[in-house]
């Protein structure tokens, strides 16, 4: 498991942030500048479960820090005509969580990228979308951290979204306030895995020492010459632990999806999504005692449909869909989930990707079902 994460890492780091700011040699000095920026992070850390033997709430407040390096841009014609020259960088960030016996610390490692709502002369908005890795120092152990019922691995998934300000002070300085939520799961590759779940606000700097871009400013321009319809098939396999302590069944899941979308400009494209799954999930939960070779084969076979949305970033995209099981109704327990992770389009018509797949429980909350390593088309 250690090795297959490792690997995402790598991926991630020569996706993201080589192709962002290593490999690539801009166009110009200004696009190419480099910027440092620290952080300091304040949150409150909403608990998935309480104490064991007394009912009270883990929940509670969080502190940390984070340390960037950003860059306004790229040197490709074609990705600046379209997008203009977005804010994007590589994240460290360090938590102190509440209940540090329990929960420990976090170390995330991030790629960011901040998608601009408002740009101005002094100011800008943006929407940043983040995903990386995540350390954790403490797990779940049965005897002895048996609260901790959030993570039970110590490298995770993290993920990253909200809304941020940049206020520019000087040509050398920009200030940052950021709001929004980091979430950490390994993806049920190991349960117990009730998630971290922070919602924080953070404020900083960022330094250029050889001063911010001008081209900062430059605005996308998402219009596209001829708004047409896609059709996207994709294959994607995953494995998951499920089950309540010393009730685990280990199981891999398999599924085919297909979306029919149409590209609304050049960023954003809405439709409808049709997935069918190979998967046991629905038939083992709630059923502590069950383990997946006491799951008939029909009731593996799942179908559903919803609506998909997919952010195209260059060679880089983001699914986020909302689906409703179909069939077979009288083996689903929790008829909702949602999709969203990072994709890379590798060819014109060939793309990768690794996204979550997470169903809305009895409880609405947002529970993980399980990571989809996926190969697609797009036609």
């Amino acid at each position: 498991m250690f090795t297959r994460k490792a690997t995402l890492l790598k991926l991630l780091y020569a996706v993201f942030f080589n192709f962002a700011s290593g490999q690539l040699i801009a166009q110009t000095n200004e696009i190419s500048t480099l910027g440092v920026s620290l952080n300091a992070l304040s949150g409150y850390h909403v608990a998935s479960n309480p104490i064991a033997k007394t009912g009270m709430s883990l929940s509670g407040f969080t502190h940390g820090f984070s340390v960037s390096i950003h860059k306004y841009g790229l040197n490709n014609h074609s990705f600046t005509k379209t997008y203009g020259a977005p804010k994007i960088g590589f994240t460290c960030k360090f938590l102190q969580l509440n209940n540090t016996d329990t929960f420990g610390f976090c170390l995330g490692l991030i790629p960011t990228y901040d998608l601009p709502v408002i740009k101005g002369e002094k100011a800008s908005l943006s929407a940043r979308i983040g995903y990386g890795l995540n350390i954790n120092n403490r797990q779940y152990h049965q005897q002895k951290n048996f609260d901790n019922r959030a993570i039970s691995s110590a490298l995770n998934f993290g993920f990253d979204i909200g809304a941020c300000i940049q206020l520019y002070v000087n040509k050398y300085i920009e200030a940052e306030f950021f709001t929004g939520l980091y979430h950490v799961s390994n993806g049920s590759l190991k349960m117990p895995n009730g998630g971290i779940n922070v919602i924080y606000g953070s404020a900083g700097i960022t330094y250029f020492p050889h001063g911010i871009s001008s081209n900062k400013n430059l605005k996308p321009n998402y219009a596209l010459k001829e708004k047409k319809w896609n059709y996207h098939l994709q294959l994607a396999t995953g494995y998951r632990e499920l089950g309540y302590f010393d009730y685990l069944t280990q199981f891999w899941v398999a599924s085919i999806g297909q979306q029919y979308l149409y590209s609304c400009n050049s960023l954003y494209s809405l439709g409808i999504g049709l997935d069918g799954f190979y998967d046991a999930t629905q038939a083992l939960l709630y059923e502590p005692k069950l383990r997946v070779r006491d799951v008939k084969e029909n009731q593996k076979f799942l179908l559903a449909m919803g609506i998909s949305q997919r952010f195209e970033i260059g060679k880089i995209f983001l699914p986020i869909g909302i689906y409703h099981y179909l069939a077979p109704m009288k083996h689903i327990k929790e008829p909702i989930y949602i999709r969203f992770g990072m994709g890379y389009q590798f060819h014109p018509k060939w793309f990768c990707g690794l996204f979550f797949k997470g169903t809305i429980n009895q409880k609405q909350q947002l529970q993980s079902d399980f990571m989809e390593w996926t190969l697609g088309i797009k036609l």
